[in-house]
């Protein structure tokens, strides 16, 4: 039986973050990224960029790790909020990103990463947050739909890899729905993914 826990992220975490984060673009955008893109993945460059975020001394943002026996298989990043279209309507978090490899999806490891997102951004004095997902990523909206985040009409575009993605905000007014809605499933299932 796997064994499920998080912790927030150190330096020695890099690498495998960076290859989290690759594995799972590859398993989650396949027909909205080309496969050129996702096939161009420089994971070195993203591990210098991961390197940064962790070794960061900025207070405000938090990177938490997922492992399944000691095993990262997924993470997820906050701060607070500088996008200019998000911060003039009041968000001042930000659920900078969240990914799992998709074997274990479904695990409750999703929300308990977003719950500690969430009690991060209130430590640091923030009522709300918003995140940025793929307009065309029904299953990562109907996520952060379930755990209380609402659209929030404000639309965007990632460019990424040579691609450019439309994108929309979600957010929660009130970080508590947060905490309390991806809170209600602490306890991890101990079983693998099917």
């Amino acid at each position: 039986m796997a064994a499920y826990r998080l912790r927030r992220a150190n330096l020695e975490d890099a690498r495998s973050i960076a290859e989290i984060n690759a594995a799972a673009w590859r398993e989650t955008y396949v027909g909205l990224m080309s496969a050129e893109a996702l096939a161009s993945i420089d994971l070195d460059d993203w591990m210098r960029r991961w390197l940064e975020r962790i070794g960061s001394s900025e207070d405000d943002q938090a990177v938490f790790v997922a492992l399944e026996d000691e095993v990262p298989v997924g993470f997820a990043r906050c701060s607070r909020q500088s996008n200019p279209k998000l911060v003039p309507l009041g968000f001042d978090g930000d659920i900078a990103s969240i990914y799992l490899l998709r074997r274990v999806q479904g695990l409750g490891l999703g929300r308990c990463l977003m719950t500690r997102l969430a009690e991060h951004l209130i430590s640091i004095g923030c009522a709300s947050a918003a995140v940025w997902v793929l307009r065309d990523a029904a299953e990562a909206r109907g996520f952060y739909e379930t755990l209380g985040a609402a659209p929030l009409g404000v639309e965007g575009v990632w460019e990424i890899a040579g691609a450019v993605l439309p994108d929309l905000a979600h957010g929660w007014r009130d970080l508590r729905i947060l905490a309390e809605a991806a809170g209600a499933s602490r306890n991890l299932s101990r079983q693998p993914h099917q």
